[in-house]
């Protein structure tokens, strides 16, 4: 079907997803994190009907309700499997995630592997 002008239409409009609504605070990130807990985490995302993001927020919300000072956190081995993944978060969350980090003299993506050890054993105890 050849392309038909239509001068009511602004080609240079960014695309909105009918399925969710823009939030500006979200934003692209990349970081490492273990393989075996991405494929864990995303097995409960699809079984859940759960999006991969909400239940990678909830995480971070985990973790930083639960290590506020340093004597609170022991950083876990780093593992050996870990992979480069790209997400969006929210800028804001993402911030205080990082400053946490500095603060617990550690890395935001070991505080995300954390969170997700705990949303992992949270749905492995509520599923069937």
């Amino acid at each position: 079907m050849p392309y038909t002008f239509n001068p009511g239409v602004d080609l240079h409009m960014p695309y909105e997803s009918k399925i969710r609504p823009h939030n500006a605070d979200r934003v692209t990130k990349n970081t490492t994190i273990s393989r075996s807990l991405l494929e864990q985490i995303k097995i409960i995302a699809n079984n859940d009907q759960v999006p991969l993001n909400q239940l990678l927020s909830e995480a971070i919300d985990y973790v930083l309700d639960t290590y506020k000072k340093p004597k609170e956190f022991k950083a876990p081995t780093k593992p050996k499997d870990r992979i480069q993944m790209g997400t969006t978060f929210s800028n804001a969350q993402y911030e205080l995630l990082k400053d946490r980090a500095r603060r617990l003299n550690t890395h935001a993506n070991t505080l995300i592997e954390v969170g997700i050890e705990f949303i992992i054993k949270k749905y492995q105890n509520h599923s069937f």
